[in-house]
């Protein structure tokens, strides 16, 4: 079902390079005098193992949205999003994509959050010839038949995380791991099988392996099984709120072993937490975001999005979202996109030059660099430290 509407809920200015960005005057981008609508869908999901991600990613999309509108739109004319719910279903994100494209007119489309989404979403998009960004979508070749309308902002955990995890492994010295994995979840599936790769690059011996199915009521079963074979470490292939759950029985069961996670657990380190408590403390995962940079574009903007929302640390997909939908709309401005009637299709190709050649743009992410699609992303460490995920910045 589709349904409309910013729904913003913060309400601060803009730093000076997004009021440059979100210029006012000038003819409007659909009938010329300002007062045209230019719609972004938004590609979320109420259901399945990411939900928490999605939730997280549409907050940014709508802050970023109520920033530029309050800053008098781009080139006068006001932007919408046009949210609709895939429900975590294949099925019915295959029926949104062409609702939005035909009914809607968007000129581009932000989300799905997951990559098991996003494969479905963005080879959609691309063959309606409709830009799509993904805030989050890091499955190794996630965009294999999306291109050149698929992007997405996050790298993927083979590119990313590997070198990260491995860095783990040895200075821990870790020497045997289990791993636990959402066997309903392609997303959770190639995260496990990361695990398996890198451990086996770096000698560590898999001694033990369990699944479960996204939102089993007690992990109780599995953590025994993983106790039983006394490993170091624990691999989380979870979305972050089952990921909180094993944790917590983990602790529960006064298991010592070290939990770790992709640079995905990472992404959703809020729900994680909640979700886990104190049990989560410790835990460690790569990381390509820094919610606390020193980067001047990224501090600013990160600062105003702290003070706007009452929250401490800017989760990943929050930032991705945010910066997507900016990097859609400083495209309208600079390529003079329109929003109505025969201009869709124009602009939609624009965008996606647009998007294409995006070198080093400045964000609330940092900076994004696209190479295929892909954004390429620094390689960081995380750990859980006082309810949170901070970067070790004694990690390299």
């Amino acid at each position: 079902m589709i349904r409309t509407g910013t729904a913003g809920r913060v309400a601060v200015g803009l730093t000076a390079a997004s009021l440059a960005l979100a210029a006012c005057g000038g003819e409007g981008s659909g009938s010329g005098d300002g007062s045209a609508t230019l719609k972004i869908g938004l590609v979320t999901s109420s259901a399945g193992p990411f939900a928490s991600n999605a939730k997280t990613m549409e907050a940014g999309a709508e802050y970023a949205v109520k920033l530029l509108n309050e800053a008098g739109g781009v080139k006068g004319a006001k932007l919408e999003l046009v949210k609709v719910d895939s429900q975590n279903k294949p099925a019915t994100t295959a029926t949104l994509i062409p609702q939005l494209a035909a009914k809607q007119k968007v000129l581009a489309i932000v989300g799905p959050v997951d990559s098991a989404g996003c494969e479905v979403a963005c080879s959609t998009a691309n063959k309606l010839k409709v830009p799509i960004v993904s805030p989050g979508a890091a499955r190794p070749g996630v965009l294999k038949n999306s291109r050149p309308y698929g992007f997405t902002i996050a790298q993927p955990d083979a590119d990313n995380s590997t070198p990260v995890l491995t860095k783990i492994i040895q200075s821990r010295k870790l020497k045997r791991a289990a791993i636990i994995s959402d066997e309903a979840n392609a997303t959770t599936k190639a995260q496990a099988d990361l695990f398996r790769s890198v451990f086996a690059s770096a000698g560590v011996q898999v001694v033990k392996s369990v699944t479960f199915k996204s939102g089993d009521s007690s992990f109780a079963s599995q953590v025994t099984s993983v106790a039983g074979a006394k490993p170091d470490v624990l691999a989380l292939a979870a979305g972050p709120d089952d990921a909180g759950r094993i944790a917590r029985e983990a602790r529960s069961q006064r298991q010592t072993f070290a939990l770790l996670g992709t640079g995905s657990l990472q992404s959703g380190g809020a729900a994680y937490v909640a979700a886990g408590g104190e049990a989560t403390e410790g835990t460690l995962a790569a990381a390509q975001y820094d919610p606390h940079s020193e980067t001047p574009a990224a501090k600013a903007l990160l600062e105003k999005a702290q003070a706007a929302t009452g929250q401490t640390d800017i989760s990943l997909n929050f930032a991705y979202a945010f910066d997507a939908v900016h990097m859609i709309a400083k495209a309208v401005e600079e390529k003079g996109v329109k929003g109505g009637g025969d201009d869709v299709a124009k602009g939609r190709v624009a965008i996606q030059e647009s998007l294409n050649a995006v070198q080093n743009y400045q964000g609330m992410a940092d900076a994004t660099t696209f190479k295929d699609g892909i954004a390429q992303r620094p390689q960081l460490q995380a750990v859980v430290k006082d309810g949170k995920f901070v970067i070790d910045k004694s990690a390299g």
